[in-house]
């Protein structure tokens, strides 16, 4: 972990087993809050930070103590199940893992996943990223409802000058007084049809000609910070996601020197204690200000055979995947219920069940689910091939999970989506949106609905309005 300037990080090569590490809990300085502590490491060590205010929780993830990467795009979710099955073999002097609340307790591997196997399209940008990624971080920062745990991981023999280090930065961080980081961003605001009504016809032809029962095609619009904002770009955006998307999930994950982050409404999968989650998100419309007519438009979506069908297609997939990875599922509400966003409303039907509660479990259950019809559309197969063949640049992570296990089988992974990939050197972000796509779709109205979405990260910047909606 470099945690001071100059420190470099191990080489892949040169990195421990994990039977060769150990955890041990520090004693932090009073005030190094986990986000003060991400801002205060070099960029090349923020690896992983995940905010849900609604839930209390920030856990932030600084250098690698261990990192993973599959050998298989084909197999990617069954090898990190048991790249983390071994870790939980083989970590000496862990921490209590046992869940105290919403979050982890214990050490983690977090990270995330590309969203498609089998890529097209142009890879550059995702240099960095693979098709998987795990880190155990050499330093995880847990706050919870107010609680706050620091733990460090390293090989035996440099446990105590990695845990000198990591009292250091956050020593650092406590002392830090944070500077104002201006973000204006410039570039196209999204609304323009950019080739993406042809690729909405394209769909809708498959549609009716019976190959495609519903697809997600995706946009990507690239926008532009003003200045030069330097790495506090990075947390001041996740502040400002936290903040204005208070019920959504704020993350980041880092790779190739770039950032990708965003705040997700949509979780794939959650376990605890052997009871596994997941949220079918799909079926959406607009928000009005006006309360009355915001009622409106949820009723009309509730009462909509295009929205419900969408909706209902996501929810059995998920059904589907779940039973066929050994959960024993509850029954599910008989209706979905409205989730008010900014900007945007969902129809949304928990699906919950019993679940195995071995480590690794939740990457083998996120490889049943992932990609949802929600994110690429039914069926899954081909509706994946469409998207390869007429999304012009690869999605890479966008839409893909991203998330964190703990040693114990609890975790959670969410979608990346209401996204950016931030490039520090250009200060450029990279920002995209789907809109799903069936036989009654109107492509003006699906290219609004992704204006909407790419709206998510830009709205917390200097020169947008913050008024409006707020969720509820």
């Amino acid at each position: 972990m470099s945690l001071a300037a100059g420190e470099a990080p191990l080489d892949a090569r040169e990195r421990p087993a994990a039977r060769d590490l150990r955890c041990l809990e520090l004693s932090a300085p009073p005030g190094a809050d986990p986000l003060a502590a991400f801002a205060t490491a070099p960029p090349g060590d923020r690896h992983f930070c995940w905010i849900q205010p609604s839930r209390g929780l920030a856990v932030v993830c600084i250098g690698a103590a261990l990192r993973w990467q599959p050998a298989s795009q084909r197999e990617r979710f069954s090898e990190a199940a048991r790249f983390v099955s071994e870790v939980a073999r083989d970590l000496q002097g862990v921490a209590e893992s046992s869940r105290r609340g919403a979050g982890p307790w214990g050490p983690i591997l977090c990270g995330g996943f590309a969203f498609d196997s089998q890529p097209g399209g142009e890879q550059s940008r995702w240099t960095g990223f693979g098709a998987g990624m795990l880190v155990l971080p050499e330093l995880l920062g847990i706050a919870e409802q107010g609680k706050l745990r620091w733990l460090v991981v390293a090989p035996a023999d440099r446990l105590a000058e990695a845990s000198q280090r990591a009292v250091r930065l956050l020593r650092a961080a406590a002392e830090a007084v944070p500077s104002p980081t201006p973000l204006v961003l410039l570039g196209p605001s999204g609304g323009a049809d950019d080739g993406y009504v042809a690729t909405i016809n394209a769909a809708l032809g498959q549609i009716r000609a019976g190959a495609l029962g519903k697809v997600v095609p995706g946009r990507q619009v690239t926008v532009r910070l003003a200045g030069s904002p330097g790495k506090g770009a990075v947390v001041e955006l996740l502040r400002r996601l936290a903040a204005r998307y208070p019920t959504a999930t704020s993350y980041a994950v880092s790779g190739g020197g770039r950032t990708l982050l965003g705040a997700t409404p949509e979780l794939l999968v959650r376990t605890a204690d052997g009871i596994a989650e997941a949220d079918a998100l799909a079926g959406s419309c607009p928000r009005d200000e006006d309360p009355v007519r915001d009622a409106a438009l949820a009723d009309a979506m509730l009462a909509s055979g295009k929205e419900r069908r969408e909706h209902d297609t996501v929810v059995e997939h998920l059904r589907e995947g779940m039973t066929g990875a050994g959960v024993v599922l509850d029954p599910c509400p008989p209706e979905p219920y409205v989730r008010a966003l900014p900007g945007i409303q969902h129809l949304c039907t928990p699906v919950r069940g019993r679940c195995a509660t071995a480590p690794g479990a939740i990457l083998e259950l996120a490889g049943a689910l992932h990609p949802t019809p929600a994110v690429a559309g039914q069926p899954v197969a081909a509706a994946l091939d469409f998207l390869r063949r007429h999304e012009p640049a690869s999605r890479g992570w966008f839409a893909g999970p991203v998330g964190w296990t703990d040693l114990a089988g609890n975790g959670e992974f969410c979608m990346a989506l209401r996204s950016g990939l931030l490039d520090p050197v250009t200060n450029e972000i990279a920002l995209f949106a789907g809109s799903g796509v069936v036989e009654e779709s109107d492509p003006t109205a699906e290219l609004r609905e992704t204006a909407s979405k790419l709206h998510a990260v830009p709205a917390v910047t200097d020169d947008a309005p913050l008024g409006g909606i707020r969720e509820q």
